[in-house]
């Protein structure tokens, strides 16, 4: 074998980087870190070529780039690799499916190394012919997993070859490329692969010195390289430490924003929430992420819409959606998303979602409100502080005959007179000062130059931060109700008058009949002087005159009016429609059941009197938040079961106490001192009396407290009842 060795290998100096081969010892375990593969080539071919031509095996477990440049290199020098290979000397292994024969889990298994690696050095040392029948290995499987990333197994590795040196004769040369540890995180993975070698051999940019001085130079040289190195490094770890703290900063800005905000895939699935997004639906991480956006949209067109607009990259802002919350109720929200796209490729889409529910409501509400402004009876009018008007309601348009157009901008004392200008300035004090004014009953003036009856109500406006801005007004024309009213006190004060006058002339009536008589007995004595006859005579006519005077009296209250047929309920809604806003006011309830198509012959405006003294002593007795009930029904009394109508006017109020029940009735008792007069309910029970109707009343004071008043009028008087009343 010596002889053929001397014809294998012509040989050539080794490169300093590797120590001869017969100068190793019996077993070795070295390290090459190189830049360069050429330059591991060059080193390796006498590493190798001297084992080969001094008779021993050589293995290389290589990478296909790196055996053939080193079978190259060896055929350059000389060496005959076909003949070493036929002689079982030199075997050349992939080192890829080299490891594939022993790895197990992503880690080297130790049974099954020691089976392949263990049984290749067996043979290749009984193959060998050198004095002491060794094997050189040259492997980079330790350079292929750490290229993996899978370090750890490469450092398992290196200590497997290591065991397998106590039982084998064999030097194992490692080579790892430098770009493999080019982060300051390797330093340690670096340590521990050279802690498993002995020698180290640097990178070619140190072995390649040729003298002492140079390598001093060399030395220093990569001393600044490494104190450069080590400042950047620092410098790096600072930036780092700044750009993590940053993305620290930016990632809590995001998942502690108050709007909510998620990330949404291109197939709609949800990568990303943060937690204003989860606590504004209500669902846990697990809950959200991970799911699909349309799982939590209301209107399944809506998302299908949204997915295709942004999978055309198209930018979305302020659209109207409606979320569905975990505890099932609906959230109004408004959207701003675009895509993120890297390298024209879409990543994800970036979504804010703001929760516009309330602000929907308010909507909601306001149209609401501002319908019910427009479709109000009443004018409802705002103006400024300065008293210019900004708005005017369609009824404001009805009751002064000024359009929205031709009004808004101009000064309320348009509809002023002139006569009450003065008023407004006052008015405008106390809006200021924050005050509010009921009921006033004034006068304004209409385009046309019509004076109207009205009452106002009127409130300070405030915004938003409380300070009063303006002025809301509402509006009501009382014109038609002041003359009703009127007409009604007219009408009461007549029967007032005609009831006093009726009660003279009956009071008068009787002493006049009797003095009538002793004068026509006077007359008819024989023995009275003709000039006292002729007194009588005179006293006679004075005494029919007065008793003329007496008759007319009698006659006043039965003609102020006449009787006819007319429409319980166009009787009693506009009775209840005069007071209805005084209830409103009060809070009190009322509530009205009148039996349809009721008629009744009588005096309409006897009956509106009785309503209105009825409802008017309901309203004072009642409480707020009380009712008054309003019953008409057809009913009869009597034997003879005459046809009539029963009204019943029924309040909650305090009642009538004990001690006044007997006296309610009686004239000019009232327990309304300042404002009542006392006729009111004797008028309203003679009324119904002299038309042949009665009166019940029915009053607690105590616990359930209210009254009750229920009186019944025939449908058709009894003509003789007036007369029997006045008698």
């Amino acid at each position: 074998m010596g002889n053929d060795a001397q014809l294998i290998f012509k040989g050539q100096t080794a490169s300093a980087a590797f120590a001869r081969w017969d100068h190793s010892g019996v077993s070795g375990h070295s390290v090459q870190f190189y830049e360069n593969e050429a330059f591991l080539v060059a080193g390796l071919s006498p590493f190798i070529g001297s084992a080969v031509a001094s008779g021993d095996s050589a293995i290389v477990i290589a990478t296909r780039s790196i055996k053939d440049s080193l079978s190259a290199s060896l055929q350059k020098q000389g060496l005959d690799i076909q003949l070493a290979s036929r002689q079982g000397r030199f075997l050349s292994l992939d080192a890829s499916e080299s490891l594939a024969r022993f790895m197990v889990g992503g880690e080297p298994d130790p049974a099954l190394f020691r089976k392949v690696i263990g049984n290749l050095i067996d043979q290749a040392t009984a193959r060998a012919d050198g004095p002491k029948s060794r094997v050189a290995v040259f492997g980079e499987m330790v350079a292929l997993l750490c290229a993996e990333g899978n370090r750890s197994a490469a450092i398992a590795l290196e200590k497997l070859w290591n065991d397998l040196a106590k039982t084998h004769a064999f030097h194992l040369h490692c080579a790892y490329p430098m770009h493999l540890f080019s982060q300051t995180q390797d330093s340690h993975g670096l340590t521990s692969i050279c802690s498993e070698h002995s020698p180290v051999v640097p990178t070619e940019q140190y072995t390649s010195v040729q003298n002492d001085e140079d390598r001093l130079h060399a030395i220093v040289l990569l001393q600044q390289k490494a104190q450069a190195l080590q400042t950047e490094i620092q410098r790096r770890e600072e930036l780092q430490r700044e750009l993590e703290a940053r993305e620290a900063e930016l990632r809590d800005h995001f998942e502690n924003a108050i709007l909510g905000m998620h990330w949404v895939s291109g197939t709609g699935e949800i990568l990303w929430a943060n937690k204003a997004e989860l606590q504004l639906l209500g669902y846990e991480k697990h809950e959200y992420i991970g799911h699909h956006i349309s799982e939590f949209h209301a209107t399944s067109a809506v998302i299908e819409d949204i997915l295709c607009r942004l999978a055309r990259f198209e930018d979305l802002h302020g659209y109207e959606s409606q979320l569905r919350c975990k505890d099932g109720s609906i959230k109004d929200v408004r959207i701003h998303s675009n895509v993120f796209v890297r390298d024209g490729k879409f990543v994800h889409t970036r979504c804010i979602t703001t929760d516009i529910t309330e602000q929907k409501r308010a909507e909601k509400a306001l149209a609401h409100l501002a319908a019910i402004v427009e479709s109000s009876e009443d004018g409802i009018i705002s103006k400024d502080l300065n008293g210019i008007i900004t708005s005017w309601n369609r009824s404001a348009e009805r009751i002064f005959g000024y359009s929205e157009e031709e009004i808004v901008g101009k000064p309320i004392t348009t509809i002023i007179p002139a006569e009450l200008s003065g008023d407004e300035p006052q008015i405008l004090e106390k809006i200021r000062r924050g005050e509010r004014i009921q009921h006033f009953e004034t006068v304004r003036v209409r385009k046309d130059g019509t004076r109207l009856s009205v009452s106002l109500t009127i409130s300070p406006v405030r915004n938003r931060n409380g300070n009063i801005v303006g002025a809301a007004k509402i509006v009501r024309d009382v014109t038609e109700e002041k003359k009703l009213i009127n007409a009604l006190q007219m009408s009461e004060r007549l029967a007032s008058v005609g009831r006093l006058a009726s009660t003279i002339a009956h009071e008068i009536n009787n002493p006049l009949e009797a003095v009538t008589n002793l004068i026509y007995l006077s007359k008819k004595h024989p023995d009275i002087p003709e000039e006292v006859r002729s007194y009588l005579d005179s006293a006679e006519q004075e005494l029919r005159r007065a008793a003329h005077i007496a008759q007319q009296t009698l006659g006043f209250q039965r003609a102020t009016a006449r009787p006819a047929w007319v429409a319980i309920a166009e009787v009693v809604e506009p009775i209840v429609g005069i007071y209805e806003r005084k209830f409103l006011y009060k809070h009190v309830r009322i509530d009205r059941q009148i039996e349809p198509d009721l008629k009744i012959f009588t005096w309409s405006g006897e009956l509106k009197q009785i309503l209105s003294n009825l409802l008017s002593n309901a309203l004072d007795a009642s409480l707020e938040g009380g009712t008054v009930k309003v019953r008409v029904h057809a009913t009869s009394y009597g034997r003879g079961f005459v046809p009539a109508v029963r009204i019943t006017i029924a309040d909650t109020g305090i009642g009538i106490p004990d001690e006044n029940k007997d006296k309610i009735f009686a004239p000019f008792f009232t327990t309304k001192e300042m404002v009542g007069t006392g006729l009111g309910l004797w008028i309203t029970k003679s009324l119904i009396e002299s038309r042949g109707g009665t009166l019940q009343v029915r009053s607690r004071s105590i616990g359930h407290t209210g009254t009750v008043m229920s009186f019944t009028l025939p449908l058709v008087p009894d003509p003789d009842s007036h007369r029997r009343s006045s008698s």
